[in-house]
């Protein structure tokens, strides 16, 4: 058989070879979405997203006017855990809200002598509450539908009338708040894998090290619309378990191409140099262990860190591929010698995965080396 034959053969070979692939990739989708479906069942058993809007006040019979803090100060103390259901995992939290500011007496003096005081949010999702301060009073908040709310006399008003609260709540995917005050300052801070800040602007600052982070939000603003239908005005900060292991499997499959290819290029050039032939089904094995590589990579990385399963397919590849061709060309040197070429190239595929910025570049670099190595490697056969 022709070299040229022998090549397009091992091109229909890598077609099918890639059928495989993307029948993991689909396996690898299916249960992915199984995981997301499965993650949103326990992030919202344990409470879902956290919106909180308030404090605000009006009438107790008439919500249509609501008055806004003149100032509204809000720290939010995040933490964030992990909750496994089988090998499914949700990131939740528990946070510790206190709220304090001000109400300016003149914008109380349109409402009634009664005056309502309401936080809204899930009240499902609150776990600890203290007592609303406001002047020199202490109210206990009642629970509503919608949040938390507290009546006060007015005639006990200042000038300026301070409130302060505090609760803890439990909730999922992120927390919110509404800056509500003329002059609002909200912190949220804490612990967190992959804290992501959103909402109707980004923190004046930040600062994320490790797992600790803390935002920073400042702003004055005469114009916010208190109601309650109003969705702007929150800002916040999503808690997510970040590039988990079926995304890093799905990338990592887009280069099983490029492995396969380089693979079987590696394995030709050392037949054509060595003089000895290697039968289409040798390539179609070494192939099928390549492919299998990732099944071994999704099962691995469902019970252990992602790293470490990598690092265990990618040994057991390399090792069955090394062994193999060991034994079949009867040559320690060349066995040993494809087996540094695949460790090579799962390292690179490893850097590939962990990179974002540089990706593009360091496989488009990858694969002029690679080139470069085998138009070299082929000068060899004129001689």
């Amino acid at each position: 058989m022709s070299y040229g034959t022998k090549v397009l053969l091992l091109g229909l070979q890598c077609a099918l070879l890639m059928i495989g692939a993307l029948m993991i990739f689909a396996m690898s989708y299916s249960r992915d979405q199984r995981n997301k479906n499965v993650a949103a069942q326990i992030a919202n058993e344990w409470g879902g997203t956290v919106h909180i809007q308030g404090p605000t006040a009006c009438n107790p019979q008439d919500s249509s006017i609501l008055i806004r803090p003149q100032t509204f100060n809000c720290n939010a103390k995040v933490n964030t855990k992990s909750l496994h259901r089988n090998i499914y995992e949700a990131e939740v939290f528990d946070a510790h809200v206190s709220m304090n500011g001000t109400f300016s007496k003149d914008s109380l003096a349109v409402l009634s002598h009664k005056i309502l005081i309401e936080v809204r949010l899930n009240p499902s999702q609150i776990a600890r509450l203290s007592p609303l301060k406001i002047g020199d009073k202490s109210v206990e908040w009642k629970k509503s539908d919608n949040g938390l709310t507290a009546e006060v006399e007015s005639s006990d008003m200042t000038q300026t009338v301070e409130f302060s609260t505090d609760f803890d709540v439990h909730g999922s995917w992120g927390i919110f708040v509404k800056k509500i005050g003329k002059e609002s300052i909200i912190d949220i801070s804490g612990d967190a894998r992959n804290p992501s800040f959103s909402g109707s602007g980004l923190p004046d600052e930040r600062d994320i090290r490790d797992r600790q982070f803390n935002a920073r939000w400042d702003s004055m603003d005469e114009h916010i619309d208190p109601t309650y239908e109003e969705k702007s005005g929150y800002v916040g900060a999503n808690f997510l378990v970040g590039v988990d292991r079926y995304q890093k499997v799905a990338r990592a499959l887009k280069y099983s191409f490029i492995i396969i290819l380089l693979t079987y290029l590696s394995v030709l050039l050392t037949e054509m140099l060595a003089r000895r032939n290697i039968p289409l089904l040798n390539y179609f094995l070494i192939g099928a262990a390549l492919i299998i590589f990732y099944t071994l990579l999704l099962s691995f990385s469902e019970h252990m860190s992602f790293d470490i399963a990598y690092l265990t397919a990618a040994a057991m590849t390399v090792l069955l591929i090394t062994g193999y061709m060991w034994k079949m060309l009867d040559s320690a040197k060349l066995g040993i010698l494809i087996g540094l070429i695949l460790s090579v190239m799962y390292v690179v595929c490893y850097i590939l995965l962990t990179l974002s910025t540089y990706a593009l570049m360091l496989g488009s670099l990858t694969l002029f080396v690679a080139l470069a190595v085998v138009m070299y490697a082929s000068l060899k056969l004129k001689r």
